[in-house]
């Protein structure tokens, strides 16, 4: 009796693999489910952040935590200030003594601008002149020294010798009567200082002709040549040196204007991050620390940084405060497979951990029309939710959005498809004989496991793997 049996179950056995393997092609409901990842996620929120224009520190004194209500104007975050505030302060006076130098810097270089081609003027004349007067003198002007100086002498002896002949005519003529009267001797005393005065006129004016021949003239000579010579010269060195004396004041005056600009903008950085320090909340509301953006809401790097003593990030969110009685909506990261069957206005429903067996109907609201960098595309979805399910933002939820549902559609399993060479698909048709034919096949919609065929197959054929 033991035979009979195992027969019986070894033939019953490989009818079972026989039609496993084999599927008869019925209408059947269709549907297709796309489940998403979502978070309740606020409709508006106010992201602070600082951007600082300088490398301020900006360290944590006083924090408010995470989840705490604030109302328009309280601290968020406390800074230490003392550092900026000294640094503002001591900028603040180097702004004003370099608006000083600018200043002066500026008259200096007005003045230059006047009295620069001015002395370059007066040094080429100086440099015409003596030029002329040296010419002058050796043409013509030590010339006539020197017959000055030899006609003083020829004068003081004329001079002398009419003093002399004068003398001598008064004492002939007082003389013949052998008696000379008290008037007569006043008079030849008078005559005898004259040519005495004559005698040392001749003697001094001899030394100073002399003098004059061999020293004076010489030097004059030698003045007015070495004027020339260091009026040239002058005049050459102005030539150089004047213009660029200019050029360096008008250099000095640029950069004492520049630098006074960079400590002015430096100082108006430092105000404007000084201002930043002043981290208030912006309206009532709650504070969520980290990013919300795209869909996500990222609290991690921010709860890191945000603590006494750490210093704030530049250009990183911080936290944001969600406005006070903001509605939130769903936002999930549709991957691009989903893209094919999700419609604004698709519906569905979505469970939440707060209570799974419990869900509530969704609709999305808009697709993103561009993928984010990571390549998933922002699905918002408005949710309507009952009165006992208390949903705050970052609550996670799980949807299942149902589209293109029909009662009757001609499906087949996915994977009793073959593809062709032409890019189309193929099913194995079971004939009456038992033998299989291939049959090309019109694919319209498809699910996780069936496809819907429009054309090529009919109600009751049989397909085999």
């Amino acid at each position: 009796m033991r035979y009979p049996l195992l027969i019986t179950l070894a033939l019953t056995l490989i009818l079972q693999a026989a039609t496993a393997d084999e599927y008869t092609v019925e209408p059947k409901p269709f549907k297709i489910e796309t489940a998403l990842d979502a978070v309740f996620l606020p409709t508006d929120s106010k992201a602070i952040m600082i951007k600082p224009e300088t490398s301020a520190d900006f360290t944590i004194t006083s924090l408010l935590a995470h989840g705490a209500g604030v109302k328009k104007g309280d601290t968020l975050i406390g800074i230490d200030t003392r550092t900026l505030d000294k640094e503002i302060t001591n900028l603040e006076k180097s702004v004003v003594i370099s608006q000083l130098k600018l200043a002066q810097t500026q008259h200096e270089l007005e003045q230059l601008k006047i009295t620069t081609p001015r002395s370059l003027e007066a040094h080429a004349r100086s440099e015409t002149e003596a030029t002329e007067d040296w010419k002058h003198y050796t043409t013509a002007g030590q010339a006539i020294e020197i017959e000055q100086a030899k006609r003083s002498v020829e004068k003081a002896e004329f001079f002398l010798a009419a003093q002399k002949e004068e003398l001598q005519q008064l004492l002939k003529m007082y003389g013949e009567d052998n008696k000379t009267e008290e008037t007569e001797e006043i008079i030849l005393k008078r005559a005898r200082h004259y040519v005495d005065r004559a005698e040392f006129a001749l003697k001094t004016t001899k030394i100073r002709a002399q003098r004059q021949l061999s020293t004076a003239i010489p030097r004059n000579l030698k003045s007015k040549q070495l004027a020339a010579q260091n009026a040239r010269i002058a005049n050459t060195d102005a030539k150089e040196k004047l213009p660029q004396a200019l050029k360096i004041k008008q250099q000095e005056t640029e950069k004492a204007a520049k630098d006074h600009q960079e400590k002015t903008e430096k100082l108006t950085k430092l105000k404007a991050d000084r201002a930043m320090m002043d981290i208030t909340a912006p309206v009532d509301g709650l504070i969520y620390y980290g990013e919300i953006k795209d869909g996500r809401w990222n609290p991690a790097a921010a709860a890191k940084a945000l603590k006494i003593g750490g210093k704030i990030p530049a250009n990183s969110c911080l936290m944001n405060i969600i406005p006070a009685n903001t509605s939130l909506e769903l936002h999930a990261l549709a991957s691009e497979k989903h893209l094919g069957t999700l419609d604004k206005e698709s519906t569905g429903y979505a469970t939440t951990e707060l209570n799974r067996f419990q869900s509530f109907p969704v609709t999305i609201s808009h697709i993103a029309s561009h993928p984010n960098t990571d390549g998933t595309f922002l699905t918002t979805l408005k949710a309507t939710l009952p009165e006992n399910l208390a949903v705050v933002p970052g609550i996670k939820a799980s949807v299942k959005i149902i589209t293109n549902k029909l009662d009757q559609a001609l499906i087949i399993p996915a994977d009793y498809l073959t593809h062709t060479d032409d890019g189309g698909y193929s099913v194995n048709v079971k004939l009456a004989d038992g033998k299989t034919a291939e049959r090309k096949v019109t694919i319209s919609k498809s699910n996780t496991d069936n496809v819907i065929v429009t054309e090529g197959l009919e109600k009751g054929q049989v397909i085999v793997k």
